[in-house]
C-alpha cells in the first residue's frame, strides 16, 4: 500500500514545503521513499518503496493500486472525471491539472481522505496525516454519537475528525478553483457499474488471490466454507497455515472448537497455530494508532493482532469477518494492516447478503465437498453467532479500572452514569450494553491516543513538583509551610515508619533558614486520605453497590454537601448513618452550610469521592476518613523520635492528622499534650497545603518564623546623647 498526498494552495512555497514535509513524514509507514510533482496550483506526493508521479499532457497523477495508465487516458479523454472510475482492479488515484484535483476510488482501492485548512485544501491516504500537517484535532460530535449508539462507522462521507471527508468507494471528488471561498469541493454521487451479481462460491474464489495464505479460523458454517475453500485451492508443501486466538484464564472454547474441526483432516494438511493474547496485556492504544479511527467490535481488534503475529509468515489471512455486524471498517482495517504488517486482510463476506438462504445452501454444499463430515458437524454444532472470541465481558472485567476511569472522566461528553451502571453489574449485563461499553472505552482511548498529541491543549503532567514554601501569618506570629514529596501511598503500608523517615530526610537536608526553625515550636500535618488508603480502607466504586436512599440524597442536595455521586453518599450513610446524612443534606438544601456541616460531622465530611487528578486508587476510589486517627498521630510521633535529632524532636509541638479542601479543615487526629490548636491548624490548612492534584504531598512542615522586634522610632543616636548628658 502507497501512502497518496496533496496540497491545493495558493500559499507561499515555504509553507507548502512544511506542509508536504508533515504529510509526507506521517505516511512514512505505507512507504520508504517519496517522490513529489507539481502542477498548477497542486503539490503532490507519493510514499512506496518506488514512487512513481506519473504525467499525462497536462495532467500529473499518482496511484495507489492496479490500473492500466493508457485505458484510464482514454476513459478521461472520454468522458472527464466520472471516466477515472471503472474496471475491476481496486485502486485510488489524485490527478492534479490546472484547474485543480481529482480524487477518484474504484471499488474497494485503498482510503483517500479530504479536508480544508487555511484557505488550502489538503489530501491523505490516512486522516491522521492531515491533522499532522496542521488541520484542527476534533471529534465529529454525529459520527461518534451514532458509533456509539449502534457501532456505526465508515459508511459515508463522515469521519471520527471533524472536517475531514471521505472519498467512497467508485466516487470522484473534483476540487477547483471557487468564487467566493477559496476552492469549490464537488463530490459526485458513486458510480455503481452494473455486473453479475457475485455468489457465495465466487466471493470466496476470489478472496483466495495469490501468495502465500493463511486462514483466521471463523465459527460454525461461514468459517467452514472459508476453511473448506482455502484447503481446495491451495496446495501448501508444509499444510495450510490455520490461525486461532488463545486467551488463557478465559472461558473460552475456541482451541475444543478448532481440534473439532481441524482433526479429521490429514496431518499434512493444516498447520494450526493458537496464538495466545492476554486480556491485561490487551493493547488497544497501538491498534488504535494503526488504525486511525475507532472500530466497532472485538473481532477487528484481534483481526489486526493475529495480522501482526504472523507478519511475516503469510501474505494475506482469510477470515470469515463481515458475515454479521457492521462492515463499513473492513475494508479501513485492511488497509492499515496492509501498510504496516504486509499482510491483506481478505472478508469475501463482506459485500454478500448473509441473511439469505440460498448463500446459506450453497456454502453448505462447499464446505461437504471440500470437509470430511466429522468436521462439517463440528462446524455445524457451532451456531452461526457462536465466535472463538473470548466473551467480551469478561475483556471488559480485565479492563474494569480503564473504563471507570473513561466513564467517570471522558474526554468527550460528560459522566457515562448509564455506562458506570452497566460495569456495577457487567456479570448479568445484557450483550448490547457490553458492547456499548467496548465502543466507549475505545473512543475515550482514541481520544487520548490519536487525537491528542495534535490538540493545541498541554497535557496535565503525570505528577506536579511540590509547592514552594508559603508564609501564613497565624497565632501572633508567621509560620512556613513545607510540603514533602513521598512515593506513592499503597495499601498495607506502614505509614508511621514511612512518613518519619520523609520527615528526617526533610531535617536533614533543609536550608539554614529551615533548619533554624525547626529549633523552634513546629507542627506536623498529615493528610487523612493517604492514611486511610494505607489502611485498606479506600473502596473501588466497582465495589460499593449504592441504595436508593443515596441516589435520593445525591438528587436532593449531594454537591452542596461535597457528596455529588452516589458512592460517596453511600460511604458517607455508612460512617454517618442514614439520619444525620438526611438532616445535613436537608440543611445543605435549604441553604444552611454552616448547620450541615456542623450536623454532618468531621467523618463525614472526609468521605473523598473520586477525582480524576488523584493519586491511585483514589482517581476510581471513594476514600473514607482513616481508622483510630489519634493512635496514627501518636505512632507517627513514636516513629519521629526514632529518627529525629533530639534537639529537632523536642520542639515537635504537635501532629495533626486533618482533612483539607473545599470544606475547611477537619482535624480527626492530634498527638502531644494539651488541646490542638485548632485556630492555628484551621489557617495553615485554609488552602489546603496537600494540594488538590496528584503532587504527593501528604506531609506539610509549618515552622514558626522568629518573632518580630519593635524598632524604635526615635532619631539616629539618641540613645549615645542621652548617656552623654
Amino acid at each position: 500500500m502507497a501512502g497518496l498526498a496533496a496540497l491545493l494552495s495558493f500559499g507561499s512555497d515555504r509553507n507548502s514545503t512544511d506542509t508536504l514535509t508533515a504529510l509526507s513524514r506521517a505516511l512514512a509507514p505505507r512507504g520508504s521513499e517519496e517522490a513529489r510533482g507539481v502542477c498548477g496550483s497542486a503539490k503532490l506526493l507519493i510514499r512506496a518503496a518506488m514512487p512513481i508521479v506519473h504525467r499525462l499532457d497536462v495532467t500529473t497523477l499518482i496511484v495507489d493500486g492496479i490500473v492500466e495508465l493508457s485505458t484510464l487516458a482514454h476513459r478521461y479523454a472520454e468522458r472527464g472525471p466520472l471516466g477515472l472510475v471503472g474496471g475491476a482492479d481496486p485502486y485510488t488515484l489524485i490527478m492534479a491539472d490546472p484547474d485543480g484535483l481529482v480524487l477518484a476510488r474504484n471499488g474497494d482501492g485503498p482510503p483517500l481522505y479530504y479536508a480544508r485548512s487555511r484557505g488550502a485544501v489538503l489530501v491523505a491516504s490516512e486522516p491522521t496525516a492531515l491533522l499532522a500537517a496542521g488541520v484542527p484535532a476534533r471529534p465529529d460530535p454525529e459520527t461518534v454519537a451514532r458509533f456509539l449508539a449502534v457501532g456505526s462507522c465508515d459508511e459515508g462521507a463522515a469521519t471520527f475528525f471533524d472536517g475531514i471527508r471521505r472519498v467512497l468507494p467508485h466516487q470522484v471528488v473534483e476540487i477547483s478553483a471557487g468564487h467566493t471561498d477559496g476552492w469549490l469541493v464537488r463530490a459526485h454521487p458513486p458510480v455503481r457499474h452494473r455486473g453479475h451479481p457475485v455468489t457465495g462460491r465466487m466471493a470466496l474464489l476470489g478472496a483466495v488471490g495469490e501468495g502465500r495464505l493463511g486462514v483466521l479460523l471463523g465459527p460454525g458454517l461461514p468459517g467452514a466454507a472459508v476453511l473448506g475453500t482455502a484447503l481446495s485451492e491451495r496446495a501448501e508443501p508444509r499444510g495450510l497455515p490455520v490461525y486461532s486466538v488463545n486467551f488463557p484464564g478465559l472461558p473460552a472454547d475456541s482451541s475444543a472448537y478448532a481440534s473439532a474441526l481441524l482433526g479429521p483432516l490429514p496431518d499434512s494438511s493444516v498447520r494450526h497455530r493458537a496464538l495466545p493474547f492476554f486480556a491485561d496485556e490487551i493493547d488497544v492504544d497501538g491498534f488504535l494508532a494503526d488504525v486511525g479511527e475507532p472500530m466497532p467490535d472485538l473481532s477487528s481488534y484481534l483481526a489486526w493482532a493475529v495480522a501482526r503475529a504472523t507478519g511475516g509468515e503469510v501474505d494475506a489471512l482469510l477470515g470469515a469477518g463481515g458475515w454479521s455486524g457492521p462492515v463499513g471498517h473492513l475494508p479501513r482495517l485492511a488497509d492499515r494492516v496492509a501498510s504496516r504488517y504486509g499482510v491483506a486482510l481478505r472478508f469475501p463476506y463482506r459485500d454478500l447478503e448473509t441473511t439469505d438462504e440460498a448463500l446459506r445452501a450453497e456454502l453448505r454444499g462447499l464446505a461437504e465437498r471440500t470437509l470430511p463430515p466429522v468436521s462439517l458437524r463440528a462446524a455445524g454444532a457451532a451456531p452461526a453467532a457462536a465466535t472463538l472470541e473470548p466473551p467480551l465481558r469478561e475483556i471488559m472485567l480485565r479492563l474494569r479500572a480503564e473504563t471507570i476511569s473513561a466513564l467517570l472522566y471522558p474526554r468527550h461528553g460528560g459522566t457515562d452514569h448509564d455506562g458506570l451502571a452497566v460495569m456495577q453489574h457487567l456479570p448479568t449485563a445484557n450483550e448490547a450494553d457490553v458492547a456499548r461499553l467496548w465502543r466507549r472505552y475505545l473512543l475515550e482511548r482514541w481520544l487520548t491516543t490519536v487525537l491528542a498529541p495534535y490538540e493545541r491543549t498541554p497535557d496535565v503532567p503525570a505528577s506536579r513538583p511540590a509547592p514552594g514554601p508559603v508564609v501564613i501569618a497565624a497565632a501572633g506570629q508567621d509560620w512556613t509551610t513545607h510540603a514533602v514529596v513521598t512515593e506513592p501511598v499503597a495499601a498495607g503500608d506502614r505509614i508511621a515508619d514511612k512518613f518519619a523517615w520523609y520527615v528526617a530526610e526533610f531535617a536533614h537536608s533543609a536550608d539554614k533558614s529551615a533548619r533554624q526553625a525547626l529549633r523552634r515550636p513546629w507542627h506536623l500535618l498529615v493528610a487523612a486520605k493517604p492514611v486511610a488508603v494505607a489502611q485498606g480502607l479506600s473502596r473501588a466504586i466497582w465495589e460499593i453497590e449504592p441504595g436508593s436512599y443515596a441516589r435520593a440524597l445525591v438528587r436532593l442536595a449531594g454537591p452542596a454537601v461535597g457528596l455529588a455521586d452516589p458512592w460517596s453518599m453511600q460511604v458517607a450513610l455508612d460512617h454517618g448513618g442514614a439520619t444525620r446524612l438526611g438532616l445535613a443534606v436537608l440543611c445543605a438544601r435549604l441553604g444552611r452550610r454552616a448547620w450541615s456541616e456542623r450536623i454532618a460531622g468531621p467523618l463525614v465530611r472526609s468521605v473523598c469521592p473520586p477525582r480524576e487528578q488523584a493519586c491511585p486508587p483514589a482517581h476510581l476510589a471513594v476514600v473514607p476518613p482513616p481508622r483510630d486517627a489519634d493512635r496514627v498521630a501518636e505512632q507517627i510521633v513514636a516513629a519521629l523520635r526514632k529518627t529525629l535529632p533530639d534537639d529537632v524532636y523536642a520542639m515537635l509541638a504537635g501532629c495533626a492528622v486533618v482533612g483539607a479542601g473545599d470544606g475547611g479543615m477537619r482535624l480527626l487526629g492530634w498527638s502531644q499534650p494539651g488541646e490542638p490548636p485548632a485556630g492555628l491548624l484551621e489557617r495553615l490548612c485554609e488552602r489546603n497545603p496537600f494540594g488538590q492534584g496528584d503532587e504527593r504531598t501528604p506531609l506539610v512542615l509549618a515552622l514558626a518564623a522568629p518573632r518580630r522586634v519593635a524598632q524604635s522610632t526615635g532619631r539616629k543616636g539618641a540613645k549615645a546623647s542621652a548617656r552623654r548628658r
